[in-house]
C-alpha cells in the first residue's frame, strides 16, 4: 500500500512539472556557436552576433595563457541592437555611459552592439577579460579589488601605457588624481564611466607589468585564490604593501612621462618663442652697445 502511494505521488510530481514546462516558453536558440562563444540576441543581429563570437573565440585562448588558466569553456553572450534594451537588461539608468558588462560570477557578457558610444573590437575582448580573470581567481572574485579587474580587462582589450599614462600625469599633476584607494568606489558608480579611473587602473597594471614582467598579472591573481587577501597576494607576489604600490607607480609615471608631455604642451611653442625674442633682444643690445663704444673716424 506504501509503494502505491509512492508511486501516486511521483506520477503527480511528474504531471505537474511536464504542465510548468509546458507552459513556459521555449529558450531562443543562439544566433552563433562557435568554439569559445555561445552568442544570443534578436534575429536581426545576427551579423553583429557573428562579429562578437569572431572576436570572443580569439580572447578567450589569448587571455586564457596570460593568466594561466584552462577554463575554455565558452562564453555565453547577448548582444543589443537597440541602447535602451541594452540599459534596460544591464539595470543602468539611461545617462549611462556604459557599453559592456560582464556578470560574474555567472560569466555571462551583454554587449551593445549599436556601436554609437564604443566599437565592440574593444569592447567585447574588455568583457571577455572580466570572465577570463574571474574563472582564475574563483571563489576569491570579491576580495579581488575592482581597479585591478578594470585595470587587467584594459590591459588584455590593448590598452598600452603610452595610451594611458599621460592621462594620469596630467591628473598627479593637477592634483586630481584618485587616490587608490578610492578608485573602486569610482568604478562602482552606475550612472557613468570615468576615464581617468580607467587610465590610472590600466596604468597601475601596466605599471606592474614593466616592473615585474607579464606574469605578474597570473601570479598575483593565482595569490589571490590561494590566500582571499589582495594586500597579501601583492606582497607575496611583489613585495609591496599597496601603499607602496601606490607610491611607487605615481614616481614612475611622473618619471617616465614628463618629457613626452612637456614636448606635447601648448604651452611649448610660446616658450620657445619667448626664448627666440629673448635671445634676439640681447644680440641686438650686445650690437648697439658694441657699436657705440667704436671710434668716431674721420673721412
Amino acid at each position: 500500500m506504501r509503494e502505491a502511494r509512492l508511486y501516486i505521488i511521483l506520477a503527480l510530481l511528474l504531471a505537474a512539472a511536464s504542465a510548468a514546462a509546458a507552459g513556459q516558453a521555449p529558450e531562443a536558440p543562439p544566433l552563433v556557436v562557435s568554439r569559445y562563444a555561445r552568442v544570443k540576441g534578436d534575429s536581426e543581429a545576427e551579423e553583429v552576433a557573428a562579429r562578437v563570437a569572431g572576436l570572443i573565440d580569439e580572447a578567450v585562448p589569448r587571455i586564457a595563457a596570460l593568466l594561466r588558466t584552462d577554463d575554455l569553456r565558452p562564453v555565453p553572450a547577448f548582444v543589443y541592437l537597440d541602447r535602451s534594451r541594452f540599459l534596460e537588461a544591464t539595470g543602468r539608468p539611461p545617462r549611462s555611459t556604459v557599453v559592456g558588462l560582464a556578470t560574474l560570477p555567472a560569466g555571462v557578457i551583454h554587449i551593445d552592439g549599436t556601436g554609437l558610444l564604443e566599437a565592440i573590437e574593444r569592447v567585447v575582448p574588455h568583457e571577455v577579460g572580466h570572465v577570463m580573470i574571474g574563472r582564475a581567481v574563483g571563489r576569491a572574485l570579491p576580495a579581488l579589488p575592482v581597479w585591478l579587474n578594470e585595470g587587467v580587462a584594459e590591459y588584455v582589450a590593448g590598452e598600452r601605457a603610452a595610451q594611458v599614462d599621460p592621462v594620469t600625469l596630467r591628473a598627479v599633476g593637477r592634483g586630481n588624481a584618485l587616490p587608490l584607494s578610492e578608485l573602486d568606489a569610482e568604478f562602482r558608480s552606475l550612472d557613468a564611466t570615468n576615464p581617468l579611473a580607467y587610465a590610472e587602473a590600466t596604468s597601475l597594471v601596466n605599471f606592474l607589468v614593466a616592473q615585474r614582467g607579464e606574469s605578474v598579472i597570473a601570479d598575483l591573481l593565482a595569490s589571490l585564490r590561494q590566500h582571499g587577501d589582495f594586500a597579501v597576494a601583492l606582497e607575496q607576489t611583489t613585495g609591496w604593501t599597496v601603499s607602496e604600490l601606490e607610491s611607487a607607480w605615481r614616481l614612475s609615471v611622473a618619471e617616465r612621462w614628463r618629457w613626452p608631455l612637456l614636448l606635447q604642451s601648448p604651452v611649448l611653442p610660446f616658450a620657445v618663442m619667448l626664448l627666440l625674442f629673448i635671445v634676439g633682444l640681447v644680440r641686438f643690445l650686445r650690437e648697439r652697445r658694441r657699436r657705440q663704444e667704436m671710434p668716431d673716424e674721420d673721412w
